[in-house]
């Protein structure tokens, strides 16, 4: 097999690969690069409508932003994906392989008498995955966002796997700080603004690090209330039905916690999460134009694309970049590879 990189390596964003074989022809995910001039992927028309599979790893816009420009440029495959993704997605992919309907999870599958597939539980959200995929006597893995150490998210550990070439998550590059760490730095951080007596407003993903974030908010500042928008309100309403994604002692942990309700105008101290990461809504901006100029925290914990109300706000100095480990660091790439067998790495979302 043969793998065309279409984007998501030397760049944050548009993650996108092309695989061709002897016999099949597929793709693993299709992702935007907003700010960019040309936001879609690398593939030509020819290379898109050939793919007769489209693996997708989980919902994020970098990762499932550019299908439907897929189908305007002729994709007519099947999209194969987990049925939490399917939910989450805004659109509705033309022809559809439910994987954990049909394969279960850390089990091999044939999708076709040419193609089979080994999928896991990544750890990034709810839905998300890895895929090891195998045509003739080759096989490519592909780690997706891929994030071991979390709180709210079951992973599927990727162990002693063989694989001609690994795509994998290398995100935070030369970073050197573990997640507990990351999370000790944002701890110290909200403290601050705590104790005078601030709010702190949280733009975080609409499915991902949110519920991990309220994990850790509760068990550090058990008092102080919790407020977030409609669409964060219903998902956890739905936290139970997670339970394939989710771990059951943080499903329980989430339950528990009282103080949780949905967006008002009270100028209380608390935290207040926003399903909208770039602030791209007029709604999500002028709640961030009101805490900045009372002075409360806007809290950043995420990459934030070019061009974006968020990294307005950062480069202002309005909001603070506190990151909170979602991806793999280059030396945690290195170490996974140590606990596999791939001929070739591929370092991606970076």
């Amino acid at each position: 097999m043969k793998m065309t990189v279409a984007g998501g390596c030397g760049e944050h964003g548009r993650n996108c690969f092309f695989v061709k074989g002897s016999n099949i022809a597929f793709i693993v995910d299709c992702g935007l690069m907003p700010g960019a001039e040309m936001p879609y992927p690398y593939l030509s028309k020819a290379e898109i409508q050939a793919a007769e599979w489209l693996f997708i790893t989980h919902s994020h816009l970098d990762h499932t932003g550019a299908y439907p420009w897929f189908c305007d440029q002729g994709f007519s495959g099947c999209v194969v994906i987990t049925s939490e993704t399917a939910k989450q997605l805004s659109f509705a992919p033309k022809h559809v392989c439910l994987i954990d309907d049909m394969i279960p999870a850390m089990s091999p599958g044939l999708l076709s008498e040419d193609l089979s597939v080994v999928w896991g539980r990544s750890g990034q959200c709810a839905g998300s995955v890895w895929y090891e995929i195998h045509s003739g006597d080759k096989s490519i893995l592909f780690s997706g966002d891929y994030v071991e150490d979390t709180l709210a998210y079951r992973c599927d550990f990727i162990r002693d796997r063989k694989a001609d070439t690994a795509v994998l998550d290398s995100a935070y590059g030369n970073a050197e700080q573990t997640p507990d760490a990351y999370r000790d730095a944002l701890v110290d951080t909200l403290r601050v603004f705590l104790e005078l007596g601030k709010k702190i407003l949280f733009p975080v993903p609409k499915y991902g690090r949110g519920f991990d974030l309220l994990l850790l908010l509760n068990r550090n500042f058990p008092s102080v209330p919790f407020k977030v928008d409609e669409h964060l309100y219903g998902e956890l309403s739905r936290i139970a039905d997670m339970g394939d994604w989710v771990k059951p002692e943080a499903i329980a942990e989430i339950k528990r916690i009282s103080n949780i309700e949905g967006m008002t105008e009270s100028g209380e101290s608390g935290f207040v999460f926003l399903s909208d990461p770039q602030l791209k809504s007029f709604e999500a901006q002028k709640l961030a134009n009101d805490a900045a100029e009372n002075n409360d925290g806007i809290i950043l914990t995420g990459h934030a694309d070019k061009g974006s109300f968020s990294e307005q706000l950062i480069e202002s100095g309005r909001a603070v970049l506190k990151r909170y480990a979602v991806h793999m660091s280059d030396n945690e790439r290195m170490g996974l590879e140590k606990l596999n067998r791939f001929e070739a790495v591929v370092p991606y979302h970076r």
